[in-house]
Order: C-alpha cells, then sequence, then structure tokens
C-alpha cells in the first residue's frame, strides 16, 4: 500500500508538472473617431490563451470590432497532438463575420517542428464556401527574441499571403506584418519602447491599398504597467484617406498579456481579423 500510494502521487506530480496556461491574453479598447461629419466610435476587445497538457496543446482566440452599424468578429478553437518526431496533428475551428465573408470554417493541420524551423500543411471546409481552404505556414526562430513567418491561404477562390516578423526584448519590441489578397496590400509596423517606472511609449504605421484606395493610419501613445502583464493605455492616431474623408482618433485601453505562444499555428480567423485591424490602425489588437 505504502508503495502504491507514492506510485500515484508521483504520477500525479508528473501529470502536474506537464500541464502548464503556457500563453494569455486579453484587452479592451475604446476608440473615439472624429471627422468633419461628426463623431463616433470603435470598441475592439477579445483574448487568446493556449494551454498545454503533455503532448496535447488547446489553443483558442476570439477578437471584435464593434461599430455603429454591425459587428466585425472571429473566434478560433483548436487542439494539437505533438508526437516525439516533432510532427503535430491537429484541428482547429474558425467563425468568422467580416464585412464580405461570413462563413465557418474547420481545419485539420500537420506541421514539423525542427531546430529553429516550422513547417505546416492545413486543409479546411465549410458549407458557406465553394471551395475547400488550403493553406501552407512556416516560421523561423531568428533569435530566442525575434521571429519571422507566413501562412498562404487559399479561401473561397482567392489566395491570401500573409507575413510577420516580431522581435521582443525586456526594454522594446517590435512587429511588422504584410497582408496580400488580390488588389488589396497592407503593410504595418509597431512598437513598444520601455521608459522605467512602468511607462512605455507605443507607436504604429500602417498602409493599405483596397482595390487602388490608399490608406495610412498612424498611432502614437503610451501605456503604464499597474502589475506584472496588464497596463492601460492612451494612443493618439490619424486615418489618412486618399480622395476620402480623413479621421482623428483617439483611444482608451486595457490590456493583459503573460507567458508566450508556442505554436506558429494561425488560424484563417486570426489572420483575416488581424488584417481588419491593421488596416485602421488599431493598437494591441
Amino acid at each position: 500500500m505504502k508503495n502504491l500510494l507514492i506510485t500515484t502521487a508521483l504520477c500525479f506530480a508528473a501529470t502536474g508538472a506537464a500541464a502548464e496556461l503556457t500563453y494569455g491574453f486579453a484587452f479592451a479598447n475604446y476608440h473615439s473617431l472624429d471627422t468633419d461629419e461628426g463623431n463616433g466610435s470603435l470598441r475592439t476587445y477579445g483574448g487568446a490563451a493556449e494551454y498545454r497538457f503533455n503532448s496535447f496543446l488547446f489553443s483558442g482566440e476570439a477578437g471584435r470590432i464593434s461599430t455603429g452599424d454591425g459587428d466585425l468578429d472571429a473566434l478560433s478553437i483548436g487542439v494539437g497532438f505533438t508526437l516525439q518526431n516533432g510532427v503535430t496533428l491537429g484541428i482547429d475551428h474558425s467563425r468568422i463575420e467580416l464585412v464580405n465573408l461570413d462563413a465557418d470554417i474547420t481545419s485539420a493541420y500537420m506541421s514539423y517542428a525542427f531546430s529553429q524551423y516550422t513547417l505546416g500543411l492545413s486543409v479546411g471546409d465549410s458549407s458557406d464556401l465553394n471551395d475547400p481552404t488550403y493553406g501552407i505556414y512556416g516560421a523561423w526562430d531568428v533569435t530566442e527574441d525575434g521571429t519571422v513567418g507566413f501562412d498562404l491561404v487559399r479561401i473561397d477562390e482567392e489566395n491570401i499571403f500573409a507575413g510577420y516578423a516580431n522581435y521582443d526584448l525586456q526594454q522594446y519590441s517590435l512587429e511588422a506584418e504584410v497582408f496580400l489578397l488580390d488588389e488589396v496590400e497592407i503593410y504595418s509596423i509597431d512598437g513598444t519602447y520601455d521608459l522605467r517606472n512602468g511607462f512605455s511609449f507605443i507607436g504604429g504605421l500602417s498602409m493599405a491599398n483596397l482595390d487602388g484606395d490608399d490608406l495610412t493610419a498612424i498611432t502614437v501613445g503610451a501605456q503604464y504597467a499597474f502589475a506584472p502583464g496588464a497596463n492601460v493605455e492612451v494612443a493618439l492616431g490619424r486615418i489618412d484617406v486618399d480622395g476620402g474623408e480623413n479621421i482623428d482618433r483617439m483611444t482608451f485601453g486595457l490590456n493583459y498579456e503573460f507567458g508566450a505562444r508556442t505554436s506558429k499555428r494561425r488560424t484563417v480567423g486570426n489572420i483575416l481579423l488581424d488584417a481588419t485591424a491593421t488596416t485602421l490602425g488599431l493598437t494591441e489588437f
């Protein structure tokens, strides 16, 4: 009986050590908009989580851009299992409600991690779309603090290329993104610089060409960390639209983040909602 109790305790201890909430993120931002014809507002909120249990990876992410005319939503949940040879097999589901797309997509994926590199393939299906959704993705951990990656997705007879690069050090962080879809081009870069005593400077620049219409969004502001991983922010921004009405923006936000993502898999919902927020120059999305 004594040996049985000791063995049981060791098993529970081993299981507890293998279970870990590796990443968590939550945010809520209010954006006050000022144009020549009047005032308006946007609200952005959502979060993400990643949990590992032995060889299983559970993940979820949700985000919403709430406007006076409706909401833009994306929700993704998934589970993966990593084999001893570095291959991960998984399945995820995305619910997307954007301007010209309203669909549920269920995808199966396989990825292989070796050294600092990850390569993956995915295939998905949806009763809302004309054709299956295919994807190729990859990432390279350039250093312990920097990663570059890409996603190439075939969805609803359209090809999407989404690339990213991020570099995160103790005092500053930088992130760049590119999104290409038919006659849509979006480029962005944003960063944070630690000013000490809990204060940080934030800034961002995004440029987009939407079927011949150019749009530029600039954001500058500050954050104050009142607890580890938690901060409040105030930012000013401007969206310049060629041939259209320019928009001035003030943002108030609350953000919380801990840990780091361990999976390089990005769902269709992640990619499209990120691109939408980037176009509007929304911070911390």
